[in-house]
């Protein structure tokens, strides 16, 4: 298991020299949702990134992503999606200075505005199309179905063929014909995990509903990581996306909620006999080398307890060095701050007969109150909350970074520092959707 607090780049990782040593086709796990893939001697990176302190440094990887500058030596560059656990804008611009192609799925309008507004020259590559991106190296890609975020995709030189999932969930309504169309899968990275806010952060639920519901969506998220691996039908089936955790706390629920890569071995090794032998507890530093039709894999297969002791000790440790984070100032709510949040709302077409509310936590009776039929944003001193909303209460620092436009409100959720209440308690995604793509 690599665990590294150095993040000196010219210190070589001995795991990464012995697959360099090599010159077969295979695949290097660097972490999280990164992989170095070799075919015919070149070496494709896939969503590495160089900044570990996203969203406020309040997440960790664990184990740690690979840090050596040997990953800078490659011959093109993959980035699957916008979120800053898989792009790394700072780090793209240095792959570009080197003459570094750098591939992106097409068909996503928010992606391609970052990526002109962060000077960032890409190769975009069509969605459900085979594309050769030499004279021996094809990729097949699919988008996700509804989000416009997230996206998959599969390389190959027809030795060996990889798929890189991400956190990507498609659907078996586009797997199966993705699969048709690729063909045979030697390994395959497949999510499994979604680190979602319900129902840690909620308020108004008991405890008992609280870790019920928690284990009902591990189980769903793992359930739809094992139907994917059941369509690609791979060899090698790599747990995937998911070795983030939330640094402020290492034993808090949602940490202890989300299942591991090696509970999702274990997992899928019960409910999917078929392939039991094909999930494997591979972390960063692991990787495999295709030779005559053979894989051969390098990897430590630990138990669940191990994991969660290290993962303890290694926030703890991570949370002791970092540097205090320096707190933005207070930000008046004016008449200025108000109309910003009113044109950021009003660009939503679904004019729904709901309020978001929003807070801070240290003063929660200061309420900014967002209309979201009439489009109407007004600042209110009350205690209730009005009927048909969703009131957020946020940590400080984020809320006065929010009404400073220094990150938006999707960031604000991906931060996690946050609580919620939800009245009528019921889950309705169309809100969910305004909120997180309109402020």
């Amino acid at each position: 298991m690599n665990i590294n607090f150095s993040k000196d780049v010219n210190k070589k990782n001995k795991d990464l020299t012995n697959f360099l040593k090599t010159n077969e086709d295979g695949v290097f796990y660097t972490g999280h949702a990164s992989i170095l893939v070799r075919l015919n001697k070149k070496k494709y990176l896939f969503d590495y990134i160089n900044n570990t302190n996203f969203y406020g440094n309040s997440w960790i990887f664990f184990p740690n992503q690979i840090i050596d500058k040997r990953l800078f030596n490659v011959d093109a560059v993959f980035v699957s999606h916008i979120h800053q656990d898989h792009y790394d804008p700072i780090l793209l611009r240095k792959f570009q200075k080197k003459e570094v192609p750098i591939f992106v799925l097409d068909g996503r309008p928010e992606f391609k505005s970052s990526l002109r507004k962060e000077k960032i020259k890409v190769k975009y590559i069509a969605a459900k199309k085979k594309t050769y991106i030499d004279d021996n190296t094809w990729v097949y890609g699919c988008l996700h179905e509804y989000n416009d975020i997230d996206s998959s995709i599969l390389i190959s030189n027809n030795n060996l063929s990889v798929y890189h999932g991400n956190d990507n969930f498609v659907t078996e309504k586009t797997l199966i014909p993705f699969k048709k169309n690729v063909g045979h899968i030697d390994v395959a990275c497949v999510p499994f995990a979604y680190i979602n806010y319900y129902p840690y952060l909620l308020n108004g639920i008991t405890k008992k509903i609280n870790k019920s519901e928690a284990t009902r969506i591990e189980n769903l998220f793992m359930d739809y990581g094992i139907k994917q691996s059941k369509i690609l039908k791979p060899k090698i089936i790599i747990p995937f996306g998911s070795n983030l955790f939330h640094l402020d706390d290492p034993t808090c629920e949602m940490n202890k909620g989300v299942a591991t890569p090696v509970d999702f071995v274990n997992y899928s090794k019960i409910k999917d006999k078929s392939q039991s032998d094909n999930y494997k507890t591979m972390l960063s530093g692991s990787f495999c080398l295709k030779n005559n039709n053979n894989i051969s894999l390098y990897y430590e297969d630990i138990s669940s307890q191990k994991f969660d002791d290290e993962l303890i000790k290694f926030i703890n440790k991570k949370k002791s060095l970092l540097k205090e984070i320096k707190k933005i100032k207070k930000i008046i709510i004016n008449k200025n701050v108000l109309k910003l949040i009113k044109n950021k709302i009003r660009k939503n077409t679904n004019k729904l007969d709901h309020n978001i509310v929003i807070s801070a936590k240290s003063n929660k009776d200061d309420k900014i109150i967002i209309n979201l039929k009439t489009d109407s944003v007004f600042f209110k001193k009350q205690v209730k909350i009005p009927e048909n909303c969703h009131y957020f209460i946020i940590e400080d620092n984020e809320f006065n970074l929010w009404l400073n436009n220094k990150i938006t409100f999707e960031e604000v959720l991906g931060t996690r520092r946050f609580r919620y209440n939800r009245n009528p308690n019921i889950y309705r995604v169309e809100i969910n959707q305004i909120y997180t793509n309109f402020l």
